[in-house]
């Protein structure tokens, strides 16, 4: 235990423009939303942090839950958990609640590592890779603008627009180096998804591609899509269809391996997917999971139950992306590139961003989680801030 307590608990709403229109079954956005998490020692002395999602329901949340953390001991890691929730039957918020829980536990593991002179890797047994793949997130069409959903769909019957998804794929293989890709369907169109990775393919015959709509097709028109994209060697299909029972079915007529991050998302779904086996690989979320300390339960659980465990993630900060490289390094089962979609973000809040070469980022040095909040940077991003005391 510290001699230390937390003195004060700093919050921010910020949005940050993407660099493209992200457009895929669930969302059409130009600008990502995160809670950025400040928690500093009564001293003054140590700071940790972490982010959650950027809605007004999660940052109300946080402030919310922040009254707790005053005065804690940064070392009492179960705080955020007796708070919020006790159990999975406790948490009523759904997806909103666990990663607002998920961002404060992130920074009290950060605060005490720092404490304690560790890496946040090294609280979590140590580091087995020094660098760790990412995934480039490819959106379903490529936009100019945002534009409403209905007329959005109507552009898909046009397989032209297939060579500008390939062709922003070229751009940032080039620029980043970038040997996995997640294409992010829309579930409009078979045949305009099934072009795109055909054409992916042709272009990056040894890359590592990924496919996901999100669930958002019906269980028989996935098989169906599925089943024509068997041949074209895909790493997973990723959530083609919805809950574990579509999942199963459809995983009994591929030869691909499926993933979800959408139906195994918190432990009570382990249990009937060791009977239904849904998917081969379990695409864990820090924040769906509700922070480090149940992510690492999740792994412990998982991996002898027959899953493998693979990190998702999208457009987190620099604070985000920097705890997914730290539990990539330190659990030796996480074998596959993660989930990023760093390189997407126009700005970020850290002091020293996070430098994508030959598709990979070295983990960060240092304490925790080796990156360091920009003061000055973040308050021109924030768009709601607050201090709890």
């Amino acid at each position: 235990m510290s001699s230390r307590q937390i003195g004060r608990v700093r919050l921010w709403r910020v949005r940050i423009p993407l660099r493209m229109v992200y457009l895929s079954s669930m969302y059409v956005m130009q600008d990502t939303f995160r809670t950025v998490i400040e928690l500093e020692t009564s001293d003054g002395a140590f700071r940790g942090y972490g982010e959650a999602h950027g809605t007004t329901e999660a940052f109300q949340l946080a402030e919310q839950l922040a009254t707790g953390l005053v005065g804690a001991d940064p070392f009492d890691r179960r705080v955020v958990e007796r708070r919020f929730a006790r159990s999975v039957f406790d948490n009523r918020l759904g997806r909103t609640g666990w990663s607002v829980a998920g961002g404060l536990d992130l920074a009290l593991w950060d605060l005490s590592a720092r404490l304690a002179g560790s890496s946040l890797g090294g609280m979590l047994g140590g580091r087995c890779r020094d660098a760790v793949p990412l995934v480039c997130p490819l959106p379903a069409l490529m936009l100019d603008r945002p534009m409403p959903r209905a007329e959005v769909t109507r552009l898909f019957s046009d397989l032209g627009r297939v060579d500008a998804v390939v062709e922003y794929a070229v751009r940032q293989a080039e620029q980043y180096g970038f040997r996995c890709f997640k294409y992010k369907s829309a579930a409009v169109s078979p045949a305009f998804d099934r072009a795109v990775m055909a054409s992916l393919r042709q272009r990056f015959p040894d890359a590592a591609l990924r496919f996901d709509p999100n669930a958002g097709y019906p269980p028989a028109e996935a098989i169906g899509l599925c089943q024509s994209m068997d041949d074209l060697g895909l790493e997973f299909f990723e959530d083609p269809t919805d809950d574990q029972a579509g999942l199963a079915r459809l995983r009994s007529k591929v030869r691909t391996p499926i993933a979800t991050n959408m139906c195994i998302i918190q432990p009570d779904h382990l249990a009937a997917a060791v009977r239904s086996r849904p998917v081969d690989v379990i695409l864990a979320d820090l924040y769906l999971w509700g922070g480090v300390g149940r992510f690492r339960s999740l792994v412990h659980a998982a991996e002898p139950l027959g899953f493998e465990v693979a990190i998702h993630s999208l457009f987190e900060t620099g604070i985000g992306t920097a705890a997914n490289l730290q539990l990539a390094a330190a659990f030796p089962g996480i074998r596959r590139a993660n989930d990023c979609g760093y390189h997407a973000l126009s700005e970020d809040v850290v002091t020293a961003e996070l430098a994508i070469q030959d598709g990979a980022v070295r983990v960060p040095a240092g304490p925790g989680l080796g990156v360091d909040l920009d003061q000055v940077r973040i308050a021109g991003m924030a768009v709601q801030m607050t201090e709890v005391r």
